[in-house]
């Protein structure tokens, strides 16, 4: 028997972000559909069907996902051109996408083997879009595999996931990911790494942001912080980012202040004991969920610079500044 005859109607393939999991998804989606690769053989890449996929056009597979990701894979692909710009596009799968996915499965394959869709993320489904996706699953059409790709399954609705097969994907070994990232041209691969909580997509997709990274690091560190000066050189930065990255200092900064090590940054573990000893544990702990409360605002602050000034004023009185009282 085909072991494609055997697989479920749905899987649900979860795990951390920058694992992997929508490459994993889409390879597998590519293999099932080829139509030559046996047994546990990859795609060929020569076959007909295997052509259409790579030219994301063939008709017995279908991706859903929001309109903001595909804009963005079309700025991409544009090099420079306008394509993607113009109003914010959705960041949740709308409901109509459900129904045009329900119209598809409703077809005949075109090539008498598996019909594939992919829906990423699962979690960016509002509660009526996922009820609308539940008729699918629960009637599955003959012939179909549907893959669900999610960062943040406990958000998908329970009656989503009880009826898909869970295929977790773990953090990869640190001398496996860390050999692939150096192969991939990073220059520290341990502290891209690191930075990343182990996840070597999430570490290559922010190799760029090394330097800037650096420098925020040096301000932190720097006992005579000016969080005016500061907020001026940190304005080339994405906001969201930058309080992102302020948040995994200072939760470096608790490990170390707790007796543990850092996570983030490895590298920088004499600067923080330095600082760490110097801070107060509640005021340390107050602040970190102050700068956790920010990133919800930093997408649309009145204000960026000041914003910026009195997150780094927050952080200066509490690392033990001399005037942070």
């Amino acid at each position: 028997m085909d072991r494609r005859e055997a697989l479920p109607h749905a899987l649900l393939i979860q795990g951390r972000p920058g694992l992997g999991k929508t490459h994993l998804a889409l390879s597998f989606a590519k293999r099932l559909l080829c139509e030559v690769a046996q047994g546990a053989e990859p795609a060929c890449g020569a076959c007909p069907s295997c052509g259409w996929f790579e030219q994301g056009n063939h008709p017995d597979f279908r991706l859903v996902q929001p309109d903001a990701l595909t804009a963005a894979a079309g700025r991409e692909g544009s090099e420079g051109s306008d394509a993607g710009e113009g109003p914010a596009t959705s960041k949740q799968i709308r409901i109509d996408q459900v129904r045009d996915l329900r119209a598809f499965l409703r077809i005949g394959t075109h090539r008498g083997g598996l019909r594939v869709t992919l829906i990423r993320p699962a979690e960016a489904m509002n509660p009526a879009t996922a009820n609308a996706l539940l008729k699918s699953l629960e009637e599955p059409s003959a012939k179909t595999l549907m893959l669900l790709v999610s960062s943040d399954p406990q958000r998908l609705l329970p009656t989503v996931r009880s009826r898909c097969q869970a295929v977790p994907v773990v953090v990869p070994d640190v001398g496996v990911a860390s050999t692939w990232l150096a192969a991939q041209g990073i220059a520290d691969a341990d502290a891209a790494l690191s930075f990343a909580a182990g996840a070597p997509l999430a570490a290559l997709e922010q190799a760029d942001d090394a330097d800037r990274r650096g420098m925020l690091v040096e301000l932190l560190a720097d006992p005579g912080l000016d969080p005016v000066r500061g907020a001026e050189q940190l304005l080339g930065t994405a906001l969201p980012d930058t309080v992102m990255w302020l948040q995994k200092w200072i939760y470096d900064l608790v490990r170390v202040r707790s007796g543990g090590s850092p996570r983030y940054h490895p590298g920088a573990s004499e600067r923080l004991a330095g600082l760490a000893r110097r801070t107060d544990p509640i005021r340390l702990t107050r602040l970190a969920r102050r700068v956790a409360e920010a990133r919800a605002l930093a997408l649309h602050p009145l204000n960026p610079k000041l914003f910026l000034e009195d997150l780094l004023m927050q952080y200066r009185k509490v690392s033990g500044a001399p005037d942070g009282g």
